[in-house]
């Protein structure tokens, strides 16, 4: 088999710059999120940054919390919901008016249960009582269960985000208790994406504590 001559090696287009890069992984957001971060700067790369961050975000908070801890901290949220929607169910059925449908309901099953109602009123008076204790035991729980490590997650996307709007040339201005400049905002929509509530406040103390000063506002 003949050798390729070098004219014909040198003929040879060399690849374009656009078929040497490799294709961009795009980084999915929320809806709620991008319509965040589009107020204050609509601009696909500003959105683009602002997904990396929230990405970042939910792995340290995983990382730190543990995804174990976040189930069960989400499922004692599910319990706190459904308890307190029975309690309030059986609050009507027994304290409210005498044509209420949870009253007539409640009165259906007392007479399958018991044979009567008025049999069914004490031990569903108990279960008010334990469902309307162990909803508010399971919300202080939830709360109480949030760790340092969120802080850090919170700390790392803080830095993040101050590096963007540099690099974007935004303001970082913290704003007011009232109202919160653009960086606390999209700092709580960030956290709030990977399912954390954080106030206002501190998201604000969050982006002081990058050792540089926030903004005026």
């Amino acid at each position: 088999m003949p050798a390729k001559s070098k004219h014909s090696a040198q003929r040879r287009p060399a690849p374009t710059a656009k078929q040497a890069a490799a294709p961009a992984k795009v980084v999915k957001i929320a809806r709620r999120l991008e319509s965040v971060a589009r107020e204050i700067k609509d601009a696909d790369d500003f959105v683009e940054h602002v997904a990396g961050l929230a990405k970042r975000y939910r792995r340290e908070h995983a990382l730190r919390i543990g995804d174990a801890q976040t189930e069960l901290r989400q499922s004692l949220r599910t319990f706190q919901k459904h308890a307190s929607a029975l309690a309030e169910w059986l609050e009507q059925a027994n304290n409210g008016k005498t044509t209420a449908v949870e009253r007539k309901a409640f009165d259906a099953l007392g007479m399958k249960l018991y044979g009567s109602p008025v049999l069914a009123r004490p031990p569903s008076t108990q279960a008010l009582d334990w469902l309307t204790r162990a909803g508010e035991a399971a919300e202080a729980t939830a709360a109480e269960m949030k760790q340092g490590g969120a802080d850090d997650a919170l700390r790392i996307a803080a830095e993040g985000l101050r590096a963007t709007f540099e690099h974007h040339k935004l303001k970082l201005a913290a704003g007011t208790d009232k109202k919160p400049g653009d960086a606390v905002r999209l700092l709580c929509a960030i956290a709030r994406e990977a399912g954390e509530t954080v106030e206002p406040a501190t998201a604000k103390a969050a982006l002081k504590d990058t050792h540089r000063p926030a903004a005026a506002a």
